[in-house]
């Protein structure tokens, strides 16, 4: 017998017994490390942070979690300062910038924080008491969140039926100043522009569209210059605000995307594509952003208010739910590229089916037609006043001359032009692409809002639903004859009236009662147009002031409105921002006198009405 190879046998033997028993700790479940997930559920808490090994993390006291998107948070200590990375070090900083913005991922106990420029700690999170709470505007909102149902299974709410959540894209981008959000929070989404500064007097735009005159530039935390009722350049749906509207009932709103290429290239400052398809791109995919940031205020994907809905199931099952269905359209002045140049359509029906296409892939359910010029198809309702004035000068721009007005086709008519004594209406109505749209968007199940449409243009789109008993067709925010309710609501349509001036208001509402039909319920939306350059609801002269707190139709109870400083109230502020809606509905209830709860009464029921709308829409087949 070798014995050295005795000897080799007998090492190798003593060498293997400790592999064998350390074999069945290798298993496949044993040996893969535990994942890292996204640490979405530290948000708005209060922790104690210390590293595990390495550098420490500076800071005074614990920090405030504030999510600055899914999975990725500020980190706010009682000193008010930011942890931030700078170079190869984490320091704290009073200023927010991108490089406070920390990925936060969990093995285990461990966080590993991760900033934009790519510096890494290990730190390990406990919960503490005494923290800073981050800048916030408040909700001063009491009571629990509500379902969106009644006892009958019904839904309940108000519907918003026209906003425009996404306007700081609009007009080029810097002439609208602020956000609906920023990830680093409230003191950058509501900053004023630039160009404002340092007194409001180089605001020209502002000056223009609103009151002339200074303004306080300040924002955070004092408010003293905006928002306001009738500046039209500053941000009104932060949101803040918006999640206040949704405590006090709101249930669906519907965000248009809106843009006019003519005045983006016509205004000197701008920062943004001007083009209105690329537009609605750009718009939808931060509206994405503005979702998921509420989501990671609420802990993760899918929990915050803010839902968007593309069908009438997930209508219904967001509001059954009580958080907001947000549904989306199209407010643009040349949809699918179809200007027109000296009567020259700049589309085909080609481009109609490939943009009507992308929009629905995109989850637009809602179109209009025409904005504020005439284009390629159709002639658009003329703007009154000295808007007008400079509308027909942009239109001219465009390429598609002054207005051409004459008699009105029958009983419906435009607003009136200036210098055009009693001829009221643009002669100019749906061109034979404008007539391709709108049977286009019904092939497709697809609304038609006939708001911004010429008499003679929403009389011939009438006229094709009415013909193909379409029940999907609405005006969004009073920007039609008042006589085309009773058709839209004959044909299984619903109506949203401007969100503006509370008598006018009132006094449509009773008009669009009567005209609605007997057999079903009669729900009304409103479409205060905020971010459209619309002015809001301006503070009540007369009639029982508002006063605080008030209850809603849901329970919520109301108390005044509080940003940084400045306290918000109906009666000397209007509806100053979103979130002074529920404000400005208190304020009709009192207007109305015997008639308040009948008409608040209406507007509740308008979630389910707009709901049974898709639902016929969905159904139809021609």
């Amino acid at each position: 017998m070798d014995v050295s190879r005795m000897k080799w046998r007998s090492l190798a033997a003593a060498l293997l017994v400790p592999v064998i028993a350390v074999v069945p700790l290798l298993t496949p479940q044993a040996a893969i490390a535990e994942p890292a997930t996204p640490a979405y559920d530290i948000a708005n808490g209060c922790f104690a942070m210390s590293a595990i090994g390495g550098a420490a993390l500076p800071g005074k006291g614990p920090s405030t979690a504030k999510a600055a998107a899914l999975g990725k948070f500020l980190f706010y200590d009682t000193a008010g300062t930011l942890l931030t990375a700078k170079g190869s070090k984490a320091v704290r900083t009073a200023t927010p910038t991108d490089d406070a913005i920390w990925k936060v991922d969990r093995t285990g106990s461990t966080y590993r924080f991760t900033s934009t420029k790519g510096l890494t700690r290990a730190v390990r999170l406990t919960p503490a008491t005494g923290c800073r709470a981050f800048p916030e505007a408040q909700v001063d909102v009491n009571g629990p969140t509500q379902t969106g149902t009644d006892a009958d299974g019904r839904l309940q709410g108000f519907v918003d039926s026209h906003a425009h959540l996404m306007a700081e894209q609009f007009l080029g981008g810097r002439m609208h100043c602020g956000r609906p959000f920023s990830p680093l929070g409230i003191t950058v989404a509501l900053a004023d522009c630039p160009d404002h500064r340092p007194d409001g007097i180089p605001a020209v735009s502002e000056h223009i569209l609103s009151r002339p005159g200074p303004h306080d530039t300040k924002g955070w935390p004092t408010f003293k210059g905006y928002p306001a009722w009738y500046s039209l350049t500053h941000e009104q749906t932060y949101y803040k605000w918006i999640e206040r509207t949704w405590r006090s009932g709101l249930r669906v709103l519907n965000n248009y995307y809106v843009q006019n290429r003519v005045l983006c290239e016509i205004y000197p400052l701008s920062d943004e594509p001007c083009n209105e398809m690329e537009s609605v791109r750009i718009q939808h995919r931060r509206l994405l952003q503005l979702r998921d940031y509420i989501d990671a205020q609420a802990g993760g994907p899918g929990k915050g208010f803010f839902q968007i809905a593309t069908n009438s199931q997930e209508l219904r099952r967001i509001v059954a739910s009580g958080k907001l269905a947000v549904t989306l359209g199209i407010e643009i002045s040349e949809p699918f590229g179809c200007g027109a140049v000296g009567g020259r359509p700049l589309c085909s029906s080609a481009d109609i089916d490939r943009g009507l296409d992308e929009l629905h892939g995109l989850g637009v359910r809602q179109v209009i037609l025409t904005h504020k010029f005439d284009n390629a198809l159709g002639g658009a309702r003329m703007d009154g006043g000295l808007t007008g004035v400079g509308v027909e000068i942009g239109q001219v721009y465009a390429g598609g001359g002054l207005w051409q007005v004459g008699k009105c086709p029958g009983h419906t008519h435009d607003n009136d032009a200036v210098g055009r004594g009693s001829e009221r209406c643009n002669v100019r109505g749906l061109t034979r692409l404008g007539e391709y749209a709108v049977r286009a968007t019904i092939k497709r199940n697809m609304v038609v809002d006939v708001d911004h449409l010429s008499a003679k243009s929403s009389d011939r789109a009438l006229d094709i639903v009415s013909a193909l008993r379409y029940p999907g067709v609405v005006s969004s925010h009073s920007w039609t004859d008042e006589l085309n309710y009773r058709r839209i609501m004959a044909a299984g349509g619903v109506v949203g009236l401007y969100g503006g001036e509370t008598e006018s208001f009132i006094d449509e509402w009773r008009e669009a009662r009567k005209a609605a039909p007997k057999d079903r319920p009669f729900g009304l939306g409103f479409g205060p147009d905020m971010n459209g350059l619309g002015a809001q609801a301006p503070p009540r002269k007369t009639g029982t002031p508002v006063t605080y707190p008030f209850t809603m139709p849901n329970g919520a109870v109301v108390s005044r409105q509080r940003t940084g400083v400045r306290v918000f109230d109906a009666t000397k502020d209007g509806t100053a921002h979103y979130g002074l809606l529920p404000d400005w509905i208190q304020g009709m209830r009192l207007q109305a006198g015997a008639d308040g709860a009948a008409l608040v009464a209406d507007l509740y029921r308008a979630a389910e009405s707009y709901a049974a709308m898709w639902e016929r829409v969905e159904a139809y087949r021609p």
